[in-house]
Order: structure tokens, then C-alpha cells, then sequence
């Protein structure tokens, strides 16, 4: 299992996986966060051990 701190700030356990399987799972657009652990930015396809502490953080983009 792996923590996951939301951008609100609770946190909440799941499955390990990679990034992008992680923010699906949990119902985020991969487009509207950026995940990083112990301060280093994750991208999609970096997998996520089992004792992860990943937090998200929520990102404003425009058009």
C-alpha cells in the first residue's frame, strides 16, 4: 500500500501502481496534477513501491 496526500490534504491509502494508474484509480485527471515523492516530480509511467508517500498537487492550466 501506498499513501496518497490529496491536494486538499487528507490522505488515503491504495494499491501501488504506477502514477498515471494511481490518479486514474482515484478518479484525477493526470492534466490537472502533479505528483511528486520525497520532493522529486513523478511522471506518468514511474512506478510507485509499496511504502510510497506520494502527494499531489493540484495545477491550473488555461487555453
Amino acid at each position: 500500500m501506498i499513501s496518497v496526500v490529496l491536494p486538499e490534504g487528507n490522505t488515503i491509502e491504495t494499491e501501488a501502481g504506477c502514477v498515471e494508474e494511481i490518479l486514474f484509480r482515484l478518479g484525477f485527471n493526470p492534466y490537472e496534477v502533479l505528483a511528486t515523492a520525497e520532493g522529486e516530480l513523478l511522471l506518468g509511467d514511474e512506478f510507485c513501491a509499496d511504502g510510497t508517500t506520494l502527494k499531489l498537487t493540484s495545477i491550473v492550466h488555461g487555453g
